[in-house]
C-alpha cells in the first residue's frame, strides 16, 4: 500500500507539471514554441544604458554571433562616444555595435567592430586594435575594489585585466574583411556576490582602439566617461533585464528537468512494486 501511495503522489506531481506546461502554452497562443533567433544589432536611440538580456542558453564563445538572441545594443562611433581622441576617416575606419547578456554564472558581451585595417604589433595591448570593457560590478562608483575591472581583448586574442594578462575571462575573436567580432564571458563571481536578478545594475563603459599603421594607436573611443580603468562615476549602466518570452522558456526547461527526475523516480518505485514481499 505504501508503494502504491508513493507512485500515486509522484504521478500527481507529474500531472501538475504537465498542467503548468499546458497553461504556459495557452498563455502564448496556439503555437507555444518560443523561437530565440539571431537578429541584427538594434542600436538604442540614446542614453547611457545598455540592456543586458537574460540568456536561456549561454552562447558559444567562438566569435561567431549567430547564436545570440535579438537584443538591444549600443552603437559606438566618433559621433556617439563621450570621449574621442585621435583621428578617424569615417565609421569604416572604426566603429562598433555592442550587446550584452547574462545568466547565473556569467555576463556576456558581443562586440561587432568595423575596422578596415587590423593591427596587433605592440607589447602594450592598449596600443593595438582591440576593445576594453570597464566594469564596476557593485555599481558603487569606487574604482579599485575586487569588483572593478578593465578587461581588454586585442584583435589577436590577447586578454588582460588592467594591462595584466588574465585567464579569468573567456574570449574569442573572429576576423573578417572589414572588421572583427569579440565575444566575451566574464564570471559573475568577479563582479558581485551571489547571483544577479532582473533589475541588477552594474557600472559599464566600453573603449575601442584603432591602430592602422603600427606603433601606438591612432584613435580611441570611449562610450561613457573619460577612461575605462577609473572614474566609474562617469560610467554608463549595464541593466540586467529578462524578457517575458525568456521567462517562459526558462520555466519550460525547469519543468522538463522535473519531468525527467519524476520518470526516474517512477522507474525506481515500479521496480520495488515488482518485488514480492517476504512471506
Amino acid at each position: 500500500m505504501r508503494r502504491n501511495a508513493l507512485i500515486a503522489v509522484v504521478a500527481a506531481i507529474g500531472a501538475v507539471a504537465l498542467g503548468i506546461r499546458l497553461l504556459g502554452a495557452e498563455a502564448n497562443g496556439p503555437d507555444s514554441t518560443v523561437i530565440i533567433h539571431s537578429a541584427p544589432f538594434s542600436p538604442l536611440a540614446a542614453g547611457g544604458t545598455l540592456h543586458c538580456v537574460s540568456l536561456v542558453s549561454p552562447p558559444v564563445i567562438d566569435g561567431q554571433l549567430s547564436d545570440w538572441p535579438a537584443a538591444e545594443s549600443i552603437e559606438l562611433t566618433r559621433y556617439t562616444a563621450y570621449t574621442f581622441i585621435g583621428s578617424l576617416v569615417d565609421t569604416n575606419d572604426l566603429s562598433s555595435l555592442i550587446r550584452s547578456g547574462w545568466d547565473d554564472q556569467h555576463v556576456y558581451f558581443a562586440i561587432q567592430v568595423t575596422d578596415d585595417v587590423a593591427v596587433a604589433d605592440s607589447t602594450d595591448v592598449w596600443r593595438d586594435d582591440g576593445v576594453e570593457i570597464g566594469l564596476d560590478g557593485l555599481n558603487d562608483d569606487y574604482a579599485w575594489g575586487w569588483d572593478d575591472h578593465q578587461y581588454a581583448v586585442v584583435v589577436d586574442g590577447r586578454k588582460t585585466d588592467r594591462s595584466t594578462v588574465t585567464s579569468d575571462i573567456t574570449a574569442a575573436v573572429y576576423q573578417y574583411q572589414g572588421g572583427y567580432n569579440v565575444e566575451v564571458a566574464i564570471p559573475m563571481s568577479k563582479l558581485i556576490s551571489g547571483s544577479p536578478i532582473s533589475g541588477t545594475v552594474m557600472g559599464l563603459t566600453i573603449g575601442l582602439h584603432d591602430d592602422d599603421d603600427g606603433g601606438s594607436w591612432d584613435a580611441y573611443l570611449i562610450w561613457q566617461g573619460t577612461n575605462t580603468s577609473s572614474s566609474p562615476e562617469e560610467f554608463g549602466d549595464l541593466l540586467f533585464t529578462q524578457r517575458a518570452e525568456d521567462r517562459v522558456v526558462a520555466l519550460e526547461a525547469k519543468i522538463a528537468q522535473l519531468e525527467r527526475k519524476l520518470q526516474e523516480v517512477l522507474a525506481i518505485l515500479q521496480g520495488f512494486q515488482a518485488v514480492e514481499p517476504p512471506q
